[in-house]
């Protein structure tokens, strides 16, 4: 397995696989209704939110990767909350997040691996950099997820 396709998988797992940390995003995301989402807890960012956070920076990572602006018009802000918190608005937003685990670690494997340590444009980190960002990212998010999810019921 080439570095890449093991930090696709890496992702992959923490969505929808078999991670070491044994807790994944669907799992999770899938026990969790609208109100549940949009809950804050002491100030906190709510699920929803790190859901949209997770979606903003999958979106910019696939933008770096193509030599795209990371922002575009037409783009939802970082930890977007939508005013409708209703259960349908809430499903189509796990549904972003699935659509762009797939596109990101599509984009991963496919991604040339002798341009694995090369600088992305307009960027000052290597592609490796952000890749396993990404990774540790959404580790460290669905642990909030989790944590969340127990306090907001």
């Amino acid at each position: 397995m080439s570095h890449l396709q093991y930090i696709a998988q890496s992702l992959q797992d923490l969505y929808d696989g078999k991670p070491w940390i044994e807790v994944t995003f669907t799992e999770h995301l899938k026990r969790i209704n609208a109100q549940q989402a949009a809950k804050r807890i002491n100030g906190s960012n709510c699920i929803w939110q790190i859901v949209n956070h997770i979606i903003f920076w999958h979106q910019r990572a696939l933008r770096y990767m193509s030599n795209e602006p990371p922002e575009q018009d037409g783009d939802l802000p970082d930890f977007y909350l939508p005013e409708n918190h209703g259960e349908e608005n809430w499903q189509a937003t796990r549904h972003r997040l699935e659509h762009s685990v797939q596109l990101l670690t599509n984009g991963i494997r496919s991604f040339p691996e002798d341009q694995l340590y090369e600088v992305f444009p307009g960027t000052e980190h290597q592609a490796v950099y952000y890749f396993h960002g990404l990774v540790e990212h959404a580790a460290y998010h669905l642990g909030q997820v989790v944590l969340l999810h127990k306090y907001a019921n």
